[in-house]
């Protein structure tokens, strides 16, 4: 395994700082797992399948869609 060229500025990704959220979300739903219960509660019952795979999908699609996407130039100043 080897790192990508630019992993120093890896914290500059919009996929890392999405990934970050994601951690963040993850964690608050393990310490106050009444917060999710409270969400699905305002989801209909017959949604609930189809919000779940939305869910999973966007928590997959975002941070993918926003590695792929040019995120700024590199510190020598050629395009990332």
């Amino acid at each position: 395994m080897t790192l990508v060229e630019d992993a120093r500025q890896a914290w500059r990704w919009w996929s890392v700082r999405m990934a970050a959220l994601a951690g963040v979300v993850a964690g608050a739903l393990v310490a106050q797992p009444q917060i999710l219960t409270g969400l699905v509660a305002y989801v209909p019952e017959r949604w609930r399948p189809l919000a779940s795979a939305l869910a999973g999908l966007a928590v997959f699609a975002a941070p993918t869609a926003l590695r792929l996407i040019q995120q700024g130039s590199k510190p020598d100043g050629n395009a990332a």
